[in-house]
């Protein structure tokens, strides 16, 4: 079971995980953070800076560092590897509780509030407001609002993922007396041809199979499908409303539709027939979609990397997802998707240097910046104005069978994020096992939303009744017992 970390960080926390913990975190805080060290005696300003990436994309990461040190010379940059993620930050918790956090942090979007209303990262608005950067103007919506909380800024977006894409294998169109230049617009006709795509041998297994709702666990799979269904997942309070904690909406009536619908499929193909079919193909290069055994699938931007080195001579399609929603009055379905991403933040207790916050600005607006996040890294960025994007204007180098093009189409119109409240963690746990008990147990959808609503929004009330001791009527964090 995962266990959630308390509302707050504070040196008594981290002790009571562990003196060996913080000692050995104390440790490894010292030497990639430098605490204590002595000025470069180059007189260059030092920041410091932790990231998640290894392998090609942590090259990246050292380029753009060297690049972004040549663009100022009176800053270097000490770049660190620190894992992060809904599971594994005590390492960063714990630097910020030993007062030896470092410089600048990478943050995945759906940790920001969570991280914010714990006090674990510094409020930038105020550099903003010196570099005059607006961020409603400035970066994809989606995208800043997960970088506030409380209305004050606390990292700037850098990435901008559109979830997802939806593909399919035009061959296996053709051999099934499909359109393959007409893919499912609708559940209904996503149901249809799923049935004609998926074969089974005489013994009943499934040796093709048509779309795995699932896919992406079961979390992630809930708000895309709840999204494309219609549903939400948390309301925000009304502005001008007295009332400062939001609502819970996992019990969606349209959530239940989905999650309904995705149990539909577990039913009438077997759930463990589906697993067994997709534990036949381990490791990447055997996707089975690349080997033309699963016909339609979800894809996010940087798997299409992938199939182009995997795949190189499928021939597929690729579109915005199908979806439960009614057709608009013009005729024109509008892409439908929730938007994710890194951001670049300042922890609680850095120096909050300005230098830092120059690094941030310039991985997340710069034009070396945000052109490497998309050229060589395979992902949008997160900065509407950024060069990246000149190639899908009229006269721009993007063709027009570009796939990057769906996913430019999806991120327009993306409305949604998982959610903007500070138990997201919480929340996807609970959906995560939520969907596996309506998958492998035939649990009742209605019941096991409605139990996912109840725990976390008794979760996000206990949190935020201590956020808001600490936060005055503009938002600003007062420091204090």
């Amino acid at each position: 079971m995962r266990r959630t970390a308390p509302a707050f960080i504070s040196r008594r926390t981290a002790l009571r995980r562990g003196a060996g913990a913080l000692a050995a975190a104390w440790s490894a805080a010292k030497l990639t953070a430098g605490c204590g060290r002595a000025p470069a005696a180059t007189g260059r300003k030092t920041i410091t800076f932790w990231q998640p990436f290894g392998g090609d994309v942590g090259d990246v990461m050292r380029h753009l560092r060297d690049v972004f040190e040549r663009a100022h010379p009176s800053i270097r940059v000490e770049m660190s590897y620190a894992a992060n993620d809904l599971n594994a930050s005590q390492k960063l918790f714990l630097a910020i509780a030993g007062g030896c956090p470092p410089d600048v942090t990478m943050v995945d979007g759906q940790q920001l509030a969570e991280w914010a209303a714990r006090g674990a990262l510094t409020d930038i608005t105020d550099h903003l407001e010196r570099a005059g950067l607006r961020g409603q103007e400035a970066f994809w919506l989606p995208r800043w609002r997960e970088s506030t909380f409380a209305g004050r800024a606390y990292a700037l977006p850098w990435g901008a993922d559109p979830n997802f894409a939806f593909l399919w294998n035009r061959d296996a169109f053709e051999k099934a007396a499909l359109d393959p230049d007409r893919p499912p617009q609708t559940i209904e006709e996503l149901d249809a041809c799923h049935d004609a795509l998926t074969k089974t041998d005489r013994r009943g297994r499934i040796v093709q199979i048509g779309i795995i709702p699932w896919r992406w666990d079961g979390d992630n799979s809930m708000f895309t499908w709840g999204y494309a269904f219609g549903g939400s997942f948390y309301e925000m309070p009304p502005d001008g409303s007295p009332r400062r904690i939001g609502r819970v909406t996992a019990n969606h009536p349209r959530n239940v539709d989905a999650l309904r619908w995705m149990a539909t499929y577990a039913r009438r193909f077997g759930v463990e027939k589906i697993s067994a079919f997709v534990g036949n193909f381990p490791g990447l290069a055997n996707n089975p979609f690349f080997l033309g055994y699963e016909t339609m699938r979800l894809f996010h931007v940087t798997e299409m990397k992938w199939l182009h080195k995997y795949a190189p001579s499928l021939r597929y399609g690729i579109a915005p997802m199908p979806t439960a929603l009614p057709l608009p009055p013009d005729g024109r379905r509008k892409p439908v998707g929730w938007i994710g991403g890194w951001s670049l933040a300042i922890p609680r207790g850095a120096r909050g240097s300005a230098e830092a916050f120059e690094f941030i600005r310039w991985m997340c607006t710069s034009d070396e910046g945000t052109r490497a996040l998309g050229e060589a890294m395979n992902q949008m960025p997160a900065y509407r104005h950024s060069v990246f994007y000149r190639r899908f204007e009229p006269g721009g180098d993007s063709p027009p069978d570009d796939p990057s093009r769906v996913f430019y189409e999806i991120l327009k119109n993306s409305t949604h994020v998982r959610t903007l409240m500070p138990v997201q963690g919480y929340l996807m746990e609970l959906l995560k096992r939520g969907v596996n008990r309506v998958l492998y147990e035939s649990a009742d959808p209605q019941a096991v939303l409605d139990e996912v609503t109840a725990r976390t929004q008794k979760r996000l009330e206990h949190v935020m009744e201590r956020v808001l001791m600490h936060l005055g009527p503009d938002g600003r964090r007062r420091e204090g017992p």
